[in-house]
């Protein structure tokens, strides 16, 4: 049997190759690595609130900087061991009749949570939160202090800042093209 190429094929093909060993120019080379580690990830800087803490105080501390996490740590030795999230609040809290001003954080805390270091790949953390639903996870050194949170709104937010123009070119749902009607005039 024999088989006709196209040379012309071939040469776009090559050039298309070619492209892709062009370190500077390549789209892939730039793109996010799910391998990179979390140390190149902009992280949230995590706020840390002392057991024994009102709720009220600590949804006030929540709400006035925008976040939707605590973390407490261990009184004797300045390590990480509990975080409250938004979502405790709202599953263990919120309409249990709690009297926000003599009921503390202690309670609802969730001790001892999964944690990732610096070093670790982005995809351990996604693992993590895929695995145990949840959507922030503390980011510790090795003296298990937290120095940062990874959350899935900043993975999402740096693979939006990656795609931006893929991402702001995008129709309305409601405006979505229809590709059997015509357009223009």
């Amino acid at each position: 049997m024999n088989y006709y190429f196209d040379n012309q094929d071939f040469d776009d093909d090559q050039q298309w190759f070619d492209g892709l060993s062009n370190a500077e120019d390549s789209e892939i080379i730039d793109s996010v690595k799910i391998q990179e580690p979390i140390r190149n990830m902009r992280l949230s800087k995590p706020m840390i609130i002392e057991l024994g803490t009102s709720i009220r105080h600590t949804l006030e501390q929540m709400q006035g900087n925008n976040i939707n996490c605590v973390l407490t740590l261990d009184n004797e030795n300045q390590k990480l061991n509990g975080i409250l999230t938004e979502r405790d609040v709202l599953l263990k809290v919120t309409g249990k009749g709690y009297d926000f001003d003599l009921t503390v954080i202690d309670e609802f805390i969730t001790k001892n949570p999964e944690t990732v270091t610096l070093e670790d790949p982005l995809a351990y953390a996604l693992n993590k939160m895929h695995v145990g639903g949840f959507r922030n996870v503390p980011v510790v050194n090795d003296d298990f202090y937290p120095i940062g949170i990874i959350g899935i709104t900043d993975i999402i937010a740096t693979i939006a800042d990656h795609f931006h123009m893929d991402i702001i070119n995008l129709p309305p749902l409601d405006k979505l093209v229809d590709k059997n009607t015509q357009e223009g005039g």
